[in-house]
């Protein structure tokens, strides 16, 4: 006889099925389809969405859930599983489907938009479909918030980093506005009595390619189940069995897209070493973006910006772009940890970052409780980057307000998950270096081994099976402390 579980999981399973196919279809959209093929795409994609949400509100789900609490689980991570399952109906069920397919539409379409109106700073042409995206956006979160007791946009929050609200984030943002502002002035003080020497020239994307090809390889990629490709903007997507990353390019400098592949290849290394007993359920998925964006960030700031890491790179990229001294180990470390505030997020320091995570999580608090319209957006926008980061965007619409594709693409209450991740990553790093000190060691020889394993028992094997409090508590000894953080960059960027 099959449990009421069992029918759960088997419905699990389809959805994920369904989700693996889109998945590959935004990855396509995002990096392999002509523009032309936009329109259709949004509308299939929108039909796709309805479907599954279909599929996820569907009523015999309700009375599974509740046979289900009856039953004896055999396992502790199958408790887990259908208490996130009952998550997720909670905050479907109650959204119409027509709306979800509405929002999917108009967020891919004012996703479309904005690769083209971004590159012409065109933000009053974007302005219609953003509105758009968001006033759905908004219409979702409010229902989802009711269903789960929660504020719309803590439902937001909640939705990408699971565990998380606005009442633990404001104080730890808090913190970080107020003392960010003056170590960055120290370090940039520092720095500008250093002899460092520029890297200029012109570099082929070739050879960043197999530049980046390496430093996946040394960073355990596998590419039997993922591949490298180039976005407008960089991301990790995919399914665990098939993991698509991207990067960008410029042929004035290889910089950023050395380390935006190193970041990115943190991200797929979490879907490949989540646990494929749980695959195509629930709790075998990644434990929010707030954990996410830890594996990222610790592979990119903490492990490929050390000292450690620059003897292993060094040699690969003169192999590459010759011998010159600027690729010398100690200049590669002044480079990539260079403090300077710039317009762009996803090529600031690890100093400056929380800044432009926190500029934008201020600006959603304001669109979510009718402080601030989204016509006002690039105004805010400048009088924020002034204060906190002392630059002025004003009308350049394309490096502030249109930087990111998260807007544009409805995703709103992620932003967070960034400079949260920095903080849950500085003390998985603290903690994994002090359990296996021989891992600075190893880093220089470009050798993950160790770091990687200590990761996959504590983080990736996990999955979702517990909360980001117990998983931070049990692989740390304590709870989440912005104290590791602080104390990382005044050792790596003050001393």
């Amino acid at each position: 006889m099959t449990t009421a579980y069992q029918k759960l999981s088997a419905r699990m399973q389809k959805i994920n099925d369904l989700g693996h196919l889109q998945a590959m279809s935004h990855w396509d959209e995002a990096v392999m389809m002509p523009p032309g093929g936009g329109e259709a795409r949004a509308q299939a994609l929108s039909t796709l969405s309805s479907v599954l949400h279909d599929f996820i509100t569907a009523p015999e789900i309700a009375e599974e859930i509740a046979s289900a609490k009856t039953e004896t689980l055999t396992a502790p991570w199958e408790q887990m599983n259908l208490e996130i399952i009952e998550k997720n109906y909670r905050r479907a069920v109650d959204v119409p489907s027509d709306l979800v397919a509405k929002f999917t539409r108009a967020h891919m379409q004012s996703e479309q938009a904005w690769r083209e109106m971004r590159a012409t700073n065109d933000w009053q042409a974007f302005l219609p479909l953003f509105s758009e995206t968001f006033k759905l956006c908004r219409e979702i979160a409010t229902i989802q918030g009711e269903s789960l007791g929660m504020d719309p946009y803590d439902a937001l929050i909640d939705q990408y980093s699971t565990g998380f609200n606005q009442a633990i984030i404001d104080p730890i943002f808090s913190q970080l506005k107020a003392e960010l502002p003056n170590i960055i002035k120290n370090i940039v003080a520092k720095q500008a009595d250093e002899n460092l020497l520029p890297i200029t020239g012109t570099f082929l994307v070739e050879q960043q390619r197999q530049l980046g090809l390496e430093l996946m390889q040394a960073l355990g990629f596998n590419f039997n189940h993922g591949r490298l490709d180039v976005s407008h903007h960089p991301f990790c997507g995919g399914v665990p069995s098939d993991v698509r990353i991207t990067t960008r390019y410029s042929d004035h400098e290889f910089i950023t897209s050395a380390m935006g592949i190193c970041h990115e290849t943190g991200h797929a290394r979490y879907e490949q070493g989540l646990p494929t007993a749980w695959s195509g359920q629930p709790v075998g998925k990644a434990l929010g973006m707030a954990i996410h964006e830890s594996q990222s960030l610790l592979i990119e700031m903490y492990a490929c910006r050390s000292a450690a890491f620059m003897e292993f790179l060094s040699p690969l990229v003169k192999r590459h772009f010759g011998d010159n001294p600027c690729y010398n180990p100690a200049n590669l470390l002044k480079i990539y940890t260079r403090v300077k505030p710039g317009y762009i997020r996803v090529d600031a320091d690890a100093v400056t970052y929380p800044l432009h995570v926190i500029l934008r999580y201020e600006l959603e608090q304001q669109l979510f409780t009718d402080q601030l319209s989204i016509k006002d957006l690039p105004e805010a926008w400048d009088q924020k980057m002034r204060t906190y980061l002392d630059l002025s965007t004003g009308a350049n619409y394309q490096n502030g307000v249109m930087q990111d594709v998260h807007w544009p693409a409805g995703i709103f209450g992620y932003f967070p998950a960034y400079t949260l991740g920095s903080l849950i990553a500085a003390q998985l790093f603290a903690a994994a270096t002090k359990a296996h000190p021989q891992i600075e060691n190893q880093l220089k020889q470009g050798d993950f081994t160790t770091l990687f394993s200590w990761l996959n028992k504590h983080v990736h094997s996990r999955a979702s099976s517990v909360s980001p409090t117990t998983l931070i508590q049990d692989a740390t000894g304590g709870p989440l402390d912005s104290s590791y953080y602080l104390k990382h960059i005044s050792e790596r960027y003050r001393e």
